[in-house]
């Protein structure tokens, strides 16, 4: 009888998912370097490479996920409180709620709203005050000197001057040539 023990050769990539899986049930790395006789070392090595990148893809894809998980619960918890009036069903779709809106950013910091910022945004802007103001000017101006200034911006500026240069050369109060137009028209 032979006392040495025969060695099977084992496959490199079933120790590693052994040692994953004995440390998913909650075995230490100590434990776990004992039991496959490997370092400590390569036991974390191994239970890093089999988790997920840590990085901001990975991240993104795992609360997609989360996300979409907590959709789909939320909606058959809905399903239930709305057609058995399941007061559990209803609270449990209501936390589910309140966590989706957490992950979306939506939240009661969000919809709260500052009374004076509300009443500052109603107001108009200064572009529409000045506009306004310009406009109160004008309309408080005698209706001659609103006419005037209406055909002067009809003529052009150097057009009525011509004109008014022209009409007070002689000074005998000579009428504005014809093809001037008046104020009324459009």
């Amino acid at each position: 009888m032979a006392d040495g023990v025969e060695l099977i050769p084992i496959n490199n990539q079933d120790v590693e998912e052994a040692v994953f899986a004995g440390w998913e049930d909650g075995k230490g790395p100590q434990a776990l370097s004992r039991e496959f006789a490997i370092p400590i070392r390569r036991v974390e090595e191994i239970i890093d490479r089999c988790l997920p990148a840590f990085d901001a893809r990975s991240n993104l894809s795992a609360f997609k996920r989360e996300l979409r998980r907590l959709e789909d619960l939320s909606s058959k918890f809905f399903a239930l409180a709305k057609r058995d009036g399941n007061h559990e069903s209803g609270h449990l779709f209501a936390r589910l709620n309140e966590r989706i809106c957490a992950m979306r950013g939506i939240g009661p910091t969000n919809i709260r709203m500052d009374p004076l910022q509300v009443e500052v945004a109603q107001q108009p802007s200064s572009h529409d005050r000045i506009r306004d103001a310009i406009m109160n000017l004008v309309n408080q101006q005698p209706p001659a000197d609103r006419e005037a200034h209406n055909l002067i911006g009809k003529l052009g500026g150097e057009r009525a001057l011509e004109l008014l240069k022209a009409g007070s050369g002689n000074g005998d109060g000579a009428a504005v040539p014809s093809d001037v137009p008046s104020a009324d028209d459009p």
